[in-house]
């Protein structure tokens, strides 16, 4: 049997996922409706609206970091994370609503690109500020052993909402004649947004949750340097620490720069080296269910193998599939099911681990600024890699995607071997394996 408060909470941590559900069914319509309306409604050329959007990546990568430290110094009655979290979706959400209003102008030709550019700098602005506060609550509602778990199931509501979006919001694009319209597409991004977040304030108490908690670290013994609420200096890491975070954080640099890098040119690979239509979304379906069917299981074997043995054997996985896709012809597209197949069975294996790696370093009065530092890594590599990716492809085509996401998953593969900190102790892992048992 193991020890009372050793179980682990499946429910509460799906309803402190859901800021991260709408933070995440935000940016699917974001990246997928605004292109299209700055290039067919405003008539930007390819390279500006690329430029466009790119901001939010370099407002994330400024801002990220200081929201999440500056969730950490929050005090009150809804708690460190709330607030922001609150502020930054209706912030966001009212941004939206006036880059629609400005988009229906602009079918009508009665509105210039500027006030449609100031909403949507003012709604990304926004959404940058929960991002990190919105991970970090399901980090503070659990404790350390269990965080895997938790971010298991915040990334399969990323995932559930990715998949909302595919299927309600596309349904809701319209042509008016002649005129792709997204209004009741955005519409709907904002009506679910808002219900997410209220079903989050009427069943979330923060305060509460956090001194739960707390009262598990002493129960189980968790108590240390890191834990103990008392201790409210700043993170002091020793050097082998240093070196570790530095190590990780690369590596996520570079995992996502593949991941990334292969997925921002996915289409046009599709199109022009398999030839086939733009509409044939059988392999993407397969990597994005297989991925969601992989996220609860994936925290399981963590419990087994650790949270480094974890990610080093879904890095191995991922660059095996992209290697993988390097492969297929369009004489024999099909094939790319099994390398899509493998790449996916191995993305919540790191997915799932590498934040709480980096949360494990700090502090958990400083574990909004160590989410902040994740989510700035992430954010470098959606800077960085379409442009660095395309050189590859102005000089060798669009087969090579496969081979530059292999290289760079295969780099943050090799950087993960020197890291020493950020696992769970192994006497605490055995007692969080069968989060089934009845306390």
């Amino acid at each position: 049997m193991h020890a009372k408060g050793t179980k682990m909470n499946w429910f509460r941590a799906v309803l402190v996922s859901l800021p991260f559900f709408v933070l995440t069914l935000f940016w699917q319509a974001y990246d997928y409706v605004v292109p299209l309306i700055l290039s067919g409604h405003y008539k930007l050329s390819t390279t500006v609206y690329s430029m466009v959007m790119s901001a939010d990546n370099v407002i994330a990568l400024i801002f990220l970091p200081l929201f999440g430290a500056l969730s950490d110094r929050i005090s009150g009655k809804l708690g460190r994370r709330t607030p922001l979290i609150l502020i930054g979706t209706f912030g966001g959400m009212a941004g939206l609503l006036f880059m629609i209003l400005e988009d229906k102008k602009a079918v009508t030709g009665t509105s210039s690109f500027l006030p449609f550019l100031i909403f949507l700098l003012i709604s990304v602005f926004f959404m940058s500020m929960n991002r990190a506060p919105g991970a970090a609550i399901v980090t503070d509602s659990f404790v350390r052993p269990q965080r895997t778990k938790a971010n298991a199931v915040l990334n399969l509501m990323a995932g559930f909402a990715g998949v909302i979006f595919g299927i309600v919001g596309h349904m809701l694009i319209t042509e008016q004649g002649g005129v792709t319209v997204f209004t009741g597409c955005l519409v709907f991004v904002i009506i679910a947004m808002t219900l997410g977040t209220l079903l989050y304030l009427a069943s979330v108490r923060e305060n509460r949750f956090v001194e739960e908690v707390r009262a598990k670290n002493h129960a189980l013994g968790l108590i240390d340097e890191k834990t103990d609420e008392n201790n409210s200096a700043p993170t002091s890491l020793t050097a082998d620490e240093k070196k570790s975070l530095i190590m990780i954080l690369t590596s996520v640099l570079f995992i996502y720069m593949g991941y990334n890098g292969f997925h921002t040119h996915y289409t046009n690979f599709l199109v022009r080296h398999l030839n086939k239509s733009a509409s044939w979304t059988g392999p993407y379906l397969t990597e994005v269910g297989v991925g969601m069917l992989m996220m609860i299981p994936a925290a399981f074997i963590t419990a087994k193998l650790g949270r480094k043995r974890s990610s080093l054997v879904g890095m191995a996985a991922l660059t095996t599939g992209f290697f993988g896709v390097s492969t297929v012809t369009a004489q024999h597209p099909g094939s790319i099911y099994l390398w899509f197949f493998i790449a996916a069975m191995g993305f919540p294996l790191f997915a799932i681990n590498l934040g709480p790696m980096v949360l494990e370093l700090g502090k958990d009065s400083d574990s909004g600024r160590y989410m902040g530092f994740y989510y700035a890594a992430v954010t470098g590599a959606q800077i960085i890699t379409p442009t660095l990716a395309s050189f590859f492809i102005n000089a060798h085509g669009y087969g090579i995607i496969g081979v530059y996401g292999a290289i760079c998953t295969l780099t943050a593969f090799l950087l993960m071997f020197p890291v020493k900190h950020g696992d769970v102790k192994p006497d605490f892992m055995r007692a969080f394996r069968d989060s089934t048992e009845v306390e």
